[in-house]
């Protein structure tokens, strides 16, 4: 037995037990080969020069011997070589190596930064370019590609925003050309969202200033972009990944183009599961198919028309909207830079609101909803465009049925799924869905991406708060609107709101709708205030269904003097406010056919002395008072539902003042003191300002608590009447609203010294 246990751990006993034989290779654990093999590098001599020169008693560098033991105990060798050197950079720790990402190298012949900004550049046939941050590109000479869109020489300047909280678009020469790329005029207004909400914050290259060495010439002038040449250049603590189309992408898209010429109109349904690349592909097609010039070089841009059917993630929309849009420039920009199609290059033609992220609220309603939106691109002008379609990704029960009787009913020319790993289930639903009308059915491979620091929740929140911050007021006549969207980096709380009347003569709209869960009407008042709305044209009475009694139109309703029976019998409750509520005990929605919603608003605040709802939009109001053309049964109707809570409203406000502070002193001191303080002030007792805390009554602290509290009751003292102008926020002291018997929490200063 003890010679046994020898044999086990003595590695230079055989496995007869003899102590006379040579020594036996090392066994060498797996992570210690590991450890070893990095240590050793990539680099290895061939298999036959390692074995000519290896020795019982000396090993080659570049060979791992590990020993495994077979059921008889007897140790056998096995000689590993070396891992491919492909999956090894990212083990390697960062600093040694570098990763490249742009295979342009500047020099003084084909680089010029030029004082404004602008940057020239000369990239040779096959050369790479990846840039972080809002630029504009003009192409000079040649050609590039970009994002899927073909680019020649022309006078047109292609705006982008890249963050690097997605893949960066890449630039490729197609052969020698010359490009020109500018600041971003809009980026200063995006950015300074950031003062306003830190998730804006650390996207961009503000950190970090253009200059190129090997020029000779580093030019420190901050601006919009920056070339990503190596890892070295990327802003710390953030992950770059750039844009890649795998090659069965660029095939398929190569063959939908070829089909665009030869064929029909096509209908291109894509569908896959979350996050698998539906919607990066469709901006790559959309971009192919507008831009595509093979036949003729000369030829204008012909425009495409987008069904975007994804109200949690979508493309040209804010949260819970579904829309059909025309577009005819290249996408060149994610969601939250053009959370909104108003403009030449991106028209709206028709949007409704679903009210929710998901379909899941109302199924039915949803198809209903995405039935009209397609049958209204097929009786529009822009039926002989190229339709792209973009489903949510909820692919399994409900929603596989959702996307089974979308393929049936609108019969696209192709049907694209975005996985190759299934489930077996959804890809055998969507091919019998597909099967009676013969329709094309392919898979792709999902998109592969690094996991991002942000999450599909905090996406949205970029988005609908980049759409409150729009500029979208109405141009002068006369005089086009911009190609570039614009933002207004100033708290929605310093806003002037709209002023819609509820009550009384010619009230501004016919009543407020909810879908899904039915507050009571003494409750409707403080459901509604800062919540999310969404804004409906109502085209005729048929779109309220059986809601309202067909013999009283909206219009009468809206006319009202007064609330009266008469309404309450038609269909209208109202509240201990004033407000009209559609009663609506069977959770319905208002018919599609006859009703669009036009945007978003925010509820700022109620006035019940003048009877007036407080609305916060960006929608020009010249666009409303188009909307209501005063036809028999048009009118206007609040749809709250599911959206999401925009709890980053009532911090705006905060931050702005928090951000203001900190500019004009050192290190942003104040940024890291406020938001401990306001904890304190509005009686919070959750989250990470609490960590570490505890009552002190000692007497040693006493002289402390009474500096303290004489401090803090400043600050109380001059941001109270601040605070109880803004909406949504209340101050409390002491103890209010607070469970009976607990106390208030101070932290104590300096935890962290030693």
């Amino acid at each position: 037995m003890a010679a046994h246990k020898k044999r086990k751990l003595d590695g230079n006993a055989n496995s007869n037990g003899s102590g006379n034989s040579s020594p036996g290779p090392q066994i060498v654990s797996a992570f210690a080969a590991r450890q070893k093999l990095l240590g050793l590098g990539l680099s290895s001599p061939s298999p036959a020069k390692s074995a000519s020169k290896s020795s019982p008693k000396e090993e080659p560098r570049d060979q791992i011997i590990v020993a495994t033991e077979t059921p008889s105990s007897a140790p056998v060798t096995q000689v590993l070589s070396p891992p491919p050197a492909l999956p090894l950079p990212h083990l390697e720790p960062r600093g040694e190596t570098s990763t490249f990402y742009s295979s342009f190298r500047p020099t003084k012949k084909n680089y010029q930064q030029k004082t404004d900004g602008r940057a020239r550049l000369i990239a040779a046939e096959g050369e790479r370019i990846v840039v972080l941050g809002s630029y504009g590109i003009k192409v000079l000479d040649g050609e590039i590609t970009i994002a899927g869109a073909i680019l020649s020489s022309s006078d047109r300047i292609h705006w982008v925003h890249a963050p690097h909280c997605h893949a960066l678009p890449v630039l490729r020469a197609a052969d020698k050309s010359t490009i020109e790329l500018r600041p971003h005029p809009a980026a200063h207004g995006m950015r300074q969202l950031s003062k306003l909400n830190p998730a804006f914050g650390k996207l961009w290259n503000e950190d970090s200033s253009q200059g190129i060495a090997s020029t000779g010439k580093a030019n420190k002038t901050l601006t919009t972009f920056q070339i990503m040449f190596t890892s070295e250049d990327r802003p710390k603590r953030s992950v770059l990944q750039d844009l890649v189309s795998p090659a069965e992408w660029n095939k398929k898209l190569a063959g939908l183009v070829v089909a665009n010429k030869k064929s029909a109109t096509p209908i291109v349904f894509l569908c896959g599961p979350k996050s698998s690349g539906k919607s990066t592909l469709g901006r790559l097609l959309t971009n192919r198919l507008i831009t595509d010039q093979s036949d003729f070089k000369k030829r204008p841009w012909s425009s495409v028309v987008v069904l975007d059917l994804d109200p949690g993630q979508p493309e040209y929309g804010p949260p819970g909207v579904i829309s059909v849009n025309k577009i005819s420039v290249p996408v060149l920009s994610l969601p939250f830079c053009h959370p909104a199609a108003i403009g030449p290059t991106h028209t709206q033609l028709r949007a409704h609101a679903i009210a929710s992220v998901s379909p899941a609220l109302d199924p039915d309603h949803f198809v209903e909803c995405a039935l009209d939106l397609f049958s209204h691109y097929k009786g529009s002008a822009h039926s002989r465009s190229p339709l792209i379609i973009n489903t949510p990704g909820w692919i399994q029960g409900t929603g596989l049925d959702i996307l089974s009787e979308l393929v049936k009913t609108i019969a696209p020319t192709e049907v694209v799924y975005m996985s190759q790993d299934g489930p077996e289930e959804t890809v055998n639903s969507l091919k019998a869905a597909c099967a009676p009308a013969q329709i094309p059915f392919h898979t792709l491979p999902s998109q592969t991406s690094e996991n991002g620091p942000r999450t599909s929740l905090h996406l949205r929140m970029l988005q609908t708060m980049s759409y409150f911050h729009l500029n979208l007021s109405s141009p002068p006549a006369n005089t086009p609107p911009p190609e570039q969207l614009t933002w207004n980096p100033t708290p929605l709380t310093e806003m002037r709101p709209w002023r819609v009347r509820y009550r009384g003569p010619s009230r501004g709209f016919v009543g407020v709708l909810c879908y899904d869960h039915q507050p009571a009407p003494d409750l409707l008042g403080e459901a509604m205030n800062g919540m999310i709305l969404a804004l409906v044209k109502v085209e005729s009475n048929a779109a309220f269904r059986d809601l309202l009694h067909a013999s009283r139109s909206a219009e009468k309703m809206k006319t009202a003097d007064s609330p009266s029976s008469d309404d309450n019998e038609k269909g209208i409750n109202w509240t201990s406010e004033g407000i009209p509520l559609i009663q609506n005990a069977q959770g319905r929605t208002l018919d599609p056919r006859h009703s669009r919603a036009l945007g978003l608003v925010l509820v700022r605040g109620i006035d019940t002395k003048q009877g007036e709802l407080q609305l916060l939009t960006p929608l020009p109001v010249a666009d409303v008072i188009a909307a209501e053309d005063g036809k028999e049964g048009s009118g206007l109707v609040l749809v709250a539902g599911k959206f999401d809570t925009p709890s980053w409203a009532y911090a705006e406000d905060l931050y702005w003042r928090t951000s203001s502070s900190s500019s004009g002193s050192r290190g942003g001191s104040a940024a890291a003191v406020e938001p401990s303080s306001s904890a304190e002030e509005d009686g919070s007792d959750e989250g990470e300002g609490m960590m570490g805390v505890e009552t002190s009554s000692e007497s040693d602290d006493s002289d402390e608590a009474d500096e303290d509290g004489e401090k803090l009751k400043r600050q109380e003292g001059a941001k109270q009447s601040v605070a109880e102008s803004l909406p949504w926020v209340e101050m409390l002291h002491g103890s209010q609203k607070r469970s009976v018997g607990s106390r208030v929490w101070r932290v104590r200063r300096d935890l962290g010294r030693s």
